[in-house]
């Protein structure tokens, strides 16, 4: 225990088996340790002497002729005078809490070499007092009391409670705190003193011999003392032990047949034993202890691994990239054995966005329809000038489509930054996996952040280039749009669905929840069904506009309008108005909706960037002139052209499911290919050539050793706790 002493004191925080000695001040306690010692060495006087815990390391050596003693404070200084260790520890005590200052927890450790003691580890602390006395703190007993049983309530401590035999063990102050924290007695030990002062006529034998109603399982042990007479007449302790023994062999209560268990060569080796098999006892649990110190330790060196030389660091390097590159593959959604179960990872959250929110965006895009047929007939009317025409001209189909392609860069564009940002996301956490080296984590975090935002841009001018092509080269040869326009069909083709097909609109069906109502100014009609909203061009349900799934939505009543707020996965729309011409029909929808599950909102908590007066996309809006006779484009078209125009409608809605189409394949595989893919790459195969371009050696890149000390302070840890280990084993050898 004194090598686990010596090696855990420091840097290991356990309880170690030691003996903790207790007592009042007059109850002779200091006598005591000085009897078990064989030595005068414990400063003496008035008030409070001892005021800091001593700890005093007993150590056997039948090698030496001199006893000496050692302080922790003053290694490889050597007190072969005794009485210098009294001054030592007097002056140790002064320099830490001076005499009207109290006590201070801070322990003096003492080592005492000497071929006449028992190996023991003891703890001597204040004697407990009542009353302060002079410059002493007002609560120096309170203090003195948690002192001691911050000691004593350790489960590893024996408590060698001192307590004067001619006063009533009912006072003791020691047995009182021992049995606050061991009220069954298992572990403390009573030492009875003063037994030559008791009262004539009265002994001790009987709580000698365990006839008491106090729990002590250990029992007491009844020692005497040198007087103070014999202390100061520095009464040789060889000479007092003598004595001791030929007090109890003739003393008539205790005799001869008591004496052998009597005295302090007795204490001694009763001590020697208790804490022999205390220890046998409380080694198994605390070599468990130090393994598990150890384990943490060696998690901790893990984390702040450096490497010493070159070849180390780059083995670092290239360990890292792969570290690197495999994480990011898993979270991208690679072959995996096990997943997370609990949260979504990085790649299913990008799946989800690309073939589920982004679909979503591109259904609720719409155009003007009575725009668009003034547009047509403008374009129609425009192509043929002062002359009449006989066929539809390919111009006003052809001017009219480009905006309905502009439409769909918005949307773009944003699943493309919405891919983005989860990539980052991923990169950063696969960034947290290097710890220790915060120059190689920049380098990594600069390289491949930069890189994603490359392709970022790229991908964005892929979509410009996507538009444009759009423009330059409407294919009226596509199979779908020839399909739809030779069976004089207006309705959608039904889009590829990758969470289910959308439920079909029933016609005709009695006690339909529909009605006509103003979106963006438009009048369409709009039919509820179950959480489904949709809304078409006529009341035959022709042309389908769109639909919404009610299912997380809100919905605010302001007057005659209703605005449904949207949840977040719908990114590029934060809510969707819709007015009535009555307020019984505003009502009427409202309470429909609610019916749906759709959670009603009062207005006071709706959005504040909530349009109430919403107008059509801006593409069919800008540019309104005045014709050469001063009438404006707004105007209606003669009834004559609106069978071309309604041609040409066809034309272009058909041409505009094609184009939905179209996006919903195009964006998933643009993103797949020119972020997710191009990135993966990079990381696999040009990460390392670019960070060799950006550093000139591989000292450069992974850093200094910032963690220096804090490894020295671990690794030494670590020794101890393996030198403590190995002294556990050597003594479970010698016992068994």
């Amino acid at each position: 225990v004194n090598e686990l002493q010596e090696k855990l004191k420091d840097s290991v925080d356990f309880d170690l088996p030691q003996i903790v000695v207790i007592g009042g001040q007059s109850s002779g306690k200091s006598s005591v340790l000085e009897s078990i010692v064989g030595r005068d060495f414990l400063p003496r006087g008035s008030g409070i002497v001892t005021r800091r815990p001593l700890v005093l390391q007993l150590i056997s050596d039948k090698d030496i002729t001199n006893d000496f003693g050692e302080f922790s404070h003053s290694p490889g200084n050597q007190f072969c005078d005794f009485n210098e260790i009294r001054n030592e520890i007097r002056a140790e005590t002064d320099r830490v809490v001076p005499e009207d200052c109290g006590i201070s927890p801070i322990p003096i450790n003492l080592k005492i070499h000497s071929p006449d003691v028992l190996d023991l580890t003891l703890v001597d602390l204040p004697g407990m007092t009542r009353v302060a006395v002079g410059n002493q703190p007002k609560d120096i007993e309170f203090q003195i009391e948690e002192m001691i049983l911050k000691y004593i309530k350790k489960d590893n401590c024996l408590i060698l409670a001192v307590t004067a035999a001619n006063q009533d063990l009912a006072t003791s102050d020691a047995l009182k705190l021992a049995n606050k924290v061991d009220p069954e007695g298992d572990r403390t030990i009573g030492v009875l003193t003063k037994l030559d002062l008791m009262d004539k006529g009265t002994d001790a034998k009987n709580i000698l011999n365990g006839k008491h109603g106090i729990k002590l399982k250990r029992g007491f042990h009844g020692v005497v003392n040198r007087s103070q007479k014999d202390i100061e007449g520095n009464k040789d302790m060889k000479k007092a032990l003598e004595d001791e023994h030929q007090y109890f062999v003739d003393h008539p209560s205790y005799g001869p047949s008591m004496a052998k268990r009597m005295g302090i060569e007795y204490v001694k080796t009763f001590l020697q034993k208790q804490l022999s098999e205390h220890i046998a006892n409380r080694l198994p649990p605390l070599k468990a202890k130090t393994k598990e110190k150890l384990s943490r330790v060696n998690e901790a060196l893990k984390t702040i691994e450096f490497p010493e030389d070159s070849m180390a660091k780059e083995r670092l390097l290239i360990q890292t990239i792969d570290s690197f590159c495999t994480h990011f593959k898993n979270l991208m959604g690679s072959s995996v054995w096990k997943v997370d179960v609990n949260d979504l990872s990085c790649g299913a959250v990008i799946n989800v966005l690309m073939n589920d929110t982004f679909p979503k965006q591109i259904d609720l895009l719409f155009y003007d329809e009575k725009r668009l047929g003034r547009k047509i007939a403008t374009a129609i009317q425009n192509s043929f000038g002062t002359r009449l025409g006989v066929f539809i001209p390919d111009a006003a189909f052809t001017s009219c489509v480009d905006p309905l392609i502009e439409l769909f860069r918005k949307p773009s564009i944003a699943c493309i930054d919405w891919v983005t940002d989860e990539m980052i996301k991923t990169i950063n956490k696969c960034l947290d996996d290097i710890k220790g080296f915060p120059d190689l984590k920049k380098c990594f975090a600069e390289l491949t952040l930069d890189f994603v935002r490359e392709s970022n841009d790229k991908c964005r001018e892929i979509v410009e280039q996507l538009i444009e092509m759009e423009k330059c080269y409407p294919n009226t040869l596509h199979e779908d749009f020839i399909e739809m326009i030779g069976n004089g069909m207006t309705t959608p083709i039904a889009p590829a669905q990758v969470y289910g097909a959308t439920p079909t609109v029933h016609q005709n069906t009695q006690n339909l929840k529909c009605d006509w109502i103003s979106y963006q100014k438009n009048d369409l009609w709009f039919v509820l069904r179950d959480n489904t909203l949709y809304w078409f061009r006529d009341e035959k349900q022709n042309g389908k506009k769109g639909s919404l799934d009610l299912k997380g939505c809100q919905v605010v009543l302001n007057g005659w309008n209703l605005a449904i707020i949207l949840p977040d996965n719908y990114r590029t729309s934060n809510e969707f108005v819709i007015a009535f011409n009555s307020q019984d029909a505003t009502n009427r929808w409202y309470n429909w909706l609610t019916g749906a599950g759709v959670k009603p909102l009062s207005i006071s908590a709706a959005p504040k960037a909530i349009d109430w007066e919403s107008k059509c996309d801006e593409s069919f809006e800008s540019g309104s002139q005045l014709s050469a006779n001063g009438l404006s484009q707004d105007m209606a078209f003669p009834d004559v052209m609106k069978p071309q125009v309604d041609e040409v409608k066809r034309y272009l809605h058909t041409y505009f499911v094609i184009l939905k189409k179209t996006f919903k394949d195009r964006l998933p595989k643009l993103c797949q290919l020119k972020l997710i893919n191009a990135t993966s790459k990079f990381i696999r195969t040009e990460l390392q050539i670019s960070i060799r371009n950006e550093f000139s050696t591989i000292d450069e890149l992974i850093g200094e050793d910032s963690d220096k000390d804090e490894r020295i302070e671990l690794l030494n840890k670590k020794k101890d706790c393996i030198d403590a280990i190995a002294i556990m084993d050597k003594y479970h050898k010698m016992r068994f």
